[in-house]
C-alpha cells in the first residue's frame, strides 16, 4: 500500500509538494491497515512515532487508576501519538481503531532523516504538529472551563 500524497497535500500539508518531497514521503512514511479493535498506540509504550489517520477512525482512552476513560476520538486527517512523539515520553493513552483504519506512520528516526534531506518538508510537518497540538490544548481548555462553570453551579 502506497502513500496518497495528493491526500496529504490537501488535508495535511494544505499545500503542494514537489516530486522530490513526494518521493521522500514514500520512502520515510509507512502506511498500515488496522482492523476494528486493533491497538494503534498502547498507553505506556515508547512514543517513537506520530500517526496520521488517512481513513477510518480511532478511540483514544486513558487508564486512570484502573478505570478506562475515553478522552477523545480521531477521524481522517487527525494525528495520534503526537504528544509522546514530541516529548519522547511513553504514550499517555491507548489509541484503538474504531473501524477499519489506514494509518500513515512517521517514526522518529525517519523524521530525523528527513531533517537532513529536506528541511522545508520537516518544517511543514512540524508546523502541522504544532497547529494540531495547539488545537487540542484549546479544546481541553474549553472543556475545563465548562466543567468549572458546571461545578460552580453556573450551568451552561
Amino acid at each position: 500500500m502506497g502513500i496518497d500524497t495528493q491526500w496529504l497535500e490537501e488535508y495535511f500539508f494544505k499545500q503542494g509538494l514537489s516530486d522530490k518531497q513526494k518521493d521522500l514521503i514514500n520512502q520515510h512514511i509507512q502506511a498500515s491497515d488496522y482492523a476494528k479493535g486493533d491497538v494503534i498506540v498502547a498507553q505506556g509504550n515508547p512514543g517513537d512515532a506520530v500517526y496520521v489517520i488517512h481513513s477510518g477512525a480511532a478511540h483514544i482512552d486513558c487508564d486512570c487508576n484502573g478505570e478506562n476513560i475515553r478522552v477523545g476520538t480521531s477521524k481522517p486527517g487527525d494525528l495520534v501519538g503526537e504528544m509522546s512523539f514530541l516529548t519522547q515520553d511513553d504514550a499517555s493513552a491507548t489509541v484503538t481503531a474504531r473501524e477499519d483504519t489506514v494509518i500513515y506512520k512517521l517514526s522518529r528516526s525517519a523524521f530525523t532523516d528527513l531533517m537532513r534531506e529536506d528541511p522545508d518538508l520537516v518544517y511543514a510537518i512540524f508546523a502541522h504538529l504544532l497547529t494540531h497540538t495547539a488545537n487540542v490544548i484549546r479544546q481541553m481548555n474549553a472543556e475545563k472551563a465548562s466543567i468549572q462553570h458546571y461545578m460552580a453551579g453556573n450551568r451552561l
